[in-house]
């Protein structure tokens, strides 16, 4: 064995019980997988009795060294609420980006979810200012994220929204409404600009 890759054993060792204990403490008993990849870890902030739930080859990036356009935040995953379900699929990756979930966020597998993005299945406060401080006043509705999507960095993705498998959401855009499978959406409010071509197995 090479002298470096000794001197990395260790190191190795060391993230992986770090990652255990800290997922533990997090997520409770049984929720963590060897696979998955912190660079820095995330911030998890979970209601007792909320769930979330990620699987295998996930990778939270939080560190601004391990992506192409740097991160400014840590990941954040957030479940507030009794009966909210955090729900990430396999081969998740995620940078600098925050999950806000009240109620369900899903999330499908193989979604790339750029630096920055914000996803929310509610509105944080009440629209009328003398309802601000009453929390069954808020507004709350499911988003889901299937399987195969980007989102592009600083993209923000409201309530109630469901982006189609295979879809691409461009950098910057702030997604109010469904959006098709294998489509391309940009703006504010995002809007399909161009649909994509499945891949033809036969080529």
């Amino acid at each position: 064995m090479h002298l470096s890759n000794f001197i990395k054993l260790p190191y190795h060792a060391y993230k992986l019980l770090r990652n255990f204990i800290f997922c533990k403490v997090k997520l409770g008993k049984g929720n963590w997988d060897r696979s998955w990849v912190f660079h820095k870890l995330p911030i998890i902030r979970k209601h007792r009795d909320a769930k979330i739930k990620i699987g295998k080859n996930f990778v939270a990036c939080s560190h601004p060294k391990k992506n192409s356009i740097g991160v400014f935040q840590r990941v954040k995953l957030y479940a507030l609420k009794s009966n909210s379900y955090l729900k990430i699929g396999n081969r998740v990756g995620i940078s600098g980006a925050t999950l806000s979930c009240y109620q369900k966020i899903e999330i499908g597998n193989n979604v790339l979810i750029g630096s920055g993005v914000l996803i929310t299945d509610n509105d944080a406060h009440a629209i009328n200012y003398w309802e601000r401080k009453e929390d069954s006043k808020i507004k709350i509705a499911s988003v889901v994220i299937e399987d195969d999507v980007f989102i592009g960095a600083r993209s923000i993705i409201l309530k109630g929204v469901r982006i189609g498998a295979g879809s691409v959401i461009g950098a910057g855009s702030v997604v109010t409404k469904d959006i098709p499978q294998m489509s391309i959406a940009v703006g504010n409010p995002a809007n399909v600009i161009k649909k994509i071509k499945k891949r033809n197995p036969n080529k």
